[in-house]
């Protein structure tokens, strides 16, 4: 049996968002447009933004830590409020967490959207049983990502139902059943010997991404999940985009073909080639859903159960 999950109440028109800072601060290009407050009003939402969004701090913080957990507490407990939207993610993630009374997003649950340095609170999400959404942030649209924010309008209307991949020359074929869990690969390495490490004591399926990793550093993490059991644990395992790997000449392949030494001793499904991560398009998932994934040599199939 699965455990029961959260499942917070998919958004419909009239509804409004926050877009609050969970991490680090807006880069000075972001700070000259208002075309993310544009694009979730043209989905017929309202936006609040949080005090301390354009704040700034030693370390590229969006304020202090007490600060960005005093927006993120505030729209919590606001009854207007149905979804929390990191601007952007950086670093600070788990600073700010330490910062929150976490039992609020058990009392007050609601859709939490980010990637990347947001995996963090995907985990605490997870701990807690509640569901979550991997999905673009204010700071990754604009020109070129419109297929990306398409998937994000879709995942918060409750509209995304399953997704289809090409075929992949690294892919394990074979199905799978069992909770998604992941996101960036860094972050989840980062949650090891936290409260919010995910043990997958329970059927999972692991999704990683990562960007603008050394290849060593790469190696080091996969190698971390791999002697800790992580990989063998998981039912099936989905690779999303790694992108700007410095070190691939030197080490003389690609980062992908780094990631693939780990996953082939695997004997379990495990597909590669789907578009989630730090390039568009970024596809929008739904973390702590269970899911079945299906490979065969036409490609992937996941599905949202």
């Amino acid at each position: 049996m699965m455990k029961a999950y959260i499942r917070p109440d998919f958004l419909k028109k009239g509804d409004t968002v926050a877009v609050v800072a969970m991490a680090s601060a807006l880069s000075p290009q972001s700070r000259q447009t208002l075309y993310w407050k544009e694009m979730f009003e043209s989905w017929g939402l309202q936006v609040k933004i949080g005090k301390h969004l354009y704040d700034s701090a030693p370390g590229d913080f969006a304020g202090s830590d007490q600060d960005r957990a005093a927006d993120i507490t505030e729209m919590l407990l606001d009854p207007e409020v149905k979804a929390l939207v990191s601007f952007r993610g950086g670093y600070g993630s788990m600073r700010t967490l330490r910062a929150l009374d976490l039992e609020l997003f058990s009392q007050h649950p609601k859709w939490l959207v980010g990637f990347s340095d947001i995996t963090v609170f995907h985990a605490m999400l997870q701990s807690r049983g509640i569901e979550s959404i991997l999905g673009a942030m204010p700071s990754t649209v604009g020109e070129g990502s419109a297929v990306s924010e398409e998937s994000l309008r879709k995942a918060l209307f409750g509209e995304i139902k399953s997704y289809r991949t090409a075929p992949h020359a690294f892919n394990h074929t074979g199905s799978a059943r069992g909770r998604l869990v992941g996101g960036n690969l860094s972050l989840i390495v980062s949650c090891l010997g936290t409260p919010w490490q995910n043990r997958l004591r329970e059927n999972s399926i692991l999704f990683i991404e990562d960007v603008d990793e050394r290849m060593y550093n790469l190696d080091r993490m996969l190698l971390t999940l791999q002697q800790g059991g992580t990989f063998d644990r998981a039912k099936a395992v989905i690779i999303g985009q790694f992108t700007d790997t410095s070190g691939e000449d030197q080490w003389q392949r690609k980062a992908l073909d780094l990631v693939n030494e780990y996953m082939a001793p695997l004997d379990k499904p495990v597909l590669f080639g789907f578009d989630c991560g730090h390039e568009h398009p970024n596809y929008s998932l739904y973390l702590g859903r269970e899911v079945s994934l299906d490979i065969t040599s036409d490609g992937g199939s996941i599905k949202f159960l």
